[in-house]
């Protein structure tokens, strides 16, 4: 029901200190679980530029299927051949099938890091170091130590001088 000055009656609030993290396009993160911390995939990451975690897996799988092929290359030369060529694009393409179907993880890179008690509201910051899961701090409490309040209701605690990787989410 609208009123006059066209206000929604029945629309849902708004919290501006619950709003989940979102991506430049304005879309959510694929990563984003239910506790509202984001699942983040492609740990390794090459100066400014994360290296897709697809492209390890196939770099692994190359490297097992080098180890395969040599032991099968005198016996069945064509196979070994056929298995460097499968695997590590097989490895690849079900890592990439994993995280983006099956358990979906957003794309990530840390771009700094800061001082526990430096925090604010809206910061993007890794949970556990400086890869994994990305939490988007909702209020931060300084008194002995820093008391950190994520999105979905996670909490952390820190000492004051403890520093903290600040991401950007990418997908």
């Amino acid at each position: 029901m609208w009123t006059e000055d066209r206000v929604d009656l029945f629309s849902k609030p708004v919290h501006d200190d619950d709003t989940a993290p979102a991506l430049a396009h304005g879309g959510p993160p694929r990563g984003l679980t239910g506790d509202g911390s984001i699942r983040t995939t492609g740990w390794l990451q090459v100066g400014d530029h994360p290296v897709s975690s697809a492209h390890v897996a196939a770099v692994a799988g190359l490297l097992w299927a080098l180890v395969g092929a040599a032991a099968l290359v005198s016996t069945f030369p064509v196979v070994a051949g056929i298995l460097v060529i499968t695997t590590p694009v097989l490895c690849g393409a079900s890592w990439w099938l994993l995280t983006t179907r099956v358990r979906p993880a957003s794309s990530a890179r840390n771009i700094g890091t800061k001082r526990a008690d430096e925090l604010a509201p809206g910061d993007l910051v890794r949970l556990y170091g400086s890869i994994g899961p990305i939490g988007q701090v909702v209020a931060v409490i300084c008194d002995e130590g820093v008391r950190v309040t994520f999105r979905g209701g996670g909490k952390r605690s820190w000492t004051r001088g403890q520093v903290v990787h600040v991401a950007e989410l990418l997908s």
